[in-house]
């Protein structure tokens, strides 16, 4: 089975992330700032707590290259384990865009067809699912209610079990062990029942935009079902091992790694500030081991890599080196970052595990000693990841000269950046330190930075 051009390990990025690793390069003013704001995430505790916190691993691509690699803060704060770029985090909702790429290589090698109706693959739904596509499930116009909800609903937990979690002292990270002592953790296979038990959907499938985990989760057991083995395994085969991704997995029920493996050496503890007990370690719940919606885990150094094949991906559109894979790149972007129109007709800013937005704008820029107004596009995709302390997030932007008509876009007036920010504190304003970041590269004005519009 081929692979989409994006996952060919032939063409390398402009730069070699493995040396990032010997030598990382460090911007000055984002240190300052993460190191200040790391600080006073336990300032409040004792003046000497202010270092010992809970912290973050930061990536900065400005075009083609790394422009700032670094981490902060403490991986384990019982042992005093600082973060480094082998630290392994929980993405949480990130794990959505790895799903879909998972879908849109069985698209291409014409295994799947996204217009597919959810009733081909699960004889056993409801009527409704006659009426919702593969499409339906990457964009959330499903309309199919999250399956935490009907968790909740159910009566079977407690309303709180999840704020509980998150004020209980717990070391399941980084051992990620199963507990079937203090209950049955719940998997995929449960979530697919909870879902066929709801036999009418809210609205009509295909009419509004409704975020919902339930989708992913569906689209996992697709991918399952029509290769013949778990996401787990077909993500490694055919996108991690090949962009070299080594430490990248999706954690399921069958996982299980010994002590001194690096799934369990070098990930993590996540960490909640409770009041008047400082940051407690959180881990457990019996929905950990769901997967589809969250439960990749990763590090810096491998999101690195992924934003690397991302910006080639996307600079192929006007790179004539890349001229020969254009079909099969247009293809994937396309996948990844076009909105679409329900039967609504309204228009769903969110594509295949990415938050979409497309600005356009005028400047007056100097030319050769004279002032001229000049056209400018810009594209920005991104997403947030959250589950108990995790904090993830992921931002992309690029702007540009319009051309005129009939010309191509002048590379030279082509400018991408891209951020990537991994935390194990549940405080860490994720959002707003990217912002901030991108404003180091591309200022704070909204017309200039259209990662300053992210939200």
């Amino acid at each position: 089975m081929g692979l989409p051009s994006i996952y060919t390990t032939k063409r390398q990025c402009a730069f070699d992330v493995l040396k990032l690793r010997e030598k990382a390069p460090i911007e000055p003013q984002i240190d300052s700032l993460i190191n200040r704001y790391i600080h006073s995430l336990g300032s409040y505790l004792h003046p000497k707590a202010g270092d010992l916190v809970p912290g973050a691993a930061v990536m900065v691509r400005k075009n083609n290259e790394v422009v700032h690699l670094n981490c902060y803060g403490y991986a384990n704060l019982e042992t005093k384990k600082e973060i480094t770029t082998d630290t392994l985090f929980d993405l949480g909702s990130l794990s959505k865009q790895f799903t879909a790429i998972a879908v849109l290589n069985l698209v291409i090698s014409k295994e799947l067809k996204r217009k597919a109706k959810l009733s081909k693959f699960f004889a056993d739904f409801p009527r409704y699912s006659e009426h919702v596509t593969v499409d339906d499930l990457i964009h959330h116009t499903s309309a199919i209610p999250e399956y935490i909800d009907i968790h909740d609903a159910s009566r079977e937990v407690d309303e709180d079990w999840y704020p509980k979690a998150m004020k209980k002292s717990d070391d399941w990270y980084p051992q990620m062990a199963k507990r079937s002592e203090e209950g049955k953790e719940i998997t995929n296979k449960d979530v697919l029942g909870w879902i066929a038990s709801q036999r009418l959907l809210p609205r009509k499938p295909n009419t509004e935009f409704n975020y919902s985990n339930s989708g992913y989760v569906l689209l996992a057991e697709l991918v399952e079902k029509v290769a013949g083995e778990p996401l787990a395994a077909y993500l490694k085969k055919r996108i991690f091992d090949p962009l070299e991704m080594n430490s990248t997995y999706v954690f399921d029920e069958t996982s299980a790694f010994a002590e001194d493996a690096p799934e369990v050496v070098n990930h993590a503890r996540c960490y909640n500030r409770v009041s008047g007990e400082g940051f407690v370690p959180v881990g457990y719940t019996p929905l950990n081991f769901v997967y589809g919606d969250g439960n990749v885990q990763s590090n810096i150094v491998d999101l690195a890599k992924w934003d690397a094949h991302l910006h080639r991906l996307d600079h192929a559109s006007i790179c004539s080196r890349y001229k020969e894979d254009e079909e099969a790149d247009n293809k994937v972007r396309d996948f990844l970052w076009s909105s679409i129109q329900t039967k609504s007709r309204r228009r769903i800013n969110y594509g295949a595990g990415w938050n979409l937005l497309r600005h356009e704008y005028e400047k007056t820029v100097e030319e050769n000693g004279k002032r001229v107004t000049r056209k400018y596009e810009s594209h920005g995709e991104y997403h947030r990841g959250e589950w108990l302390g995790w904090r993830s997030y992921i931002a992309r932007g690029a702007r540009w000269v319009v051309p005129k008509r009939g010309k191509d876009i002048d590379p030279d007036t082509w400018e991408s950046l891209g951020i990537v920010v991994l935390s194990n504190c549940n405080q860490f304003n994720i959002d707003f330190k990217v912002q901030q970041i991108s404003e180091v590269f591309w200022g704070s004005l909204k017309k200039d930075n259209i990662i300053m519009r992210f939200y």
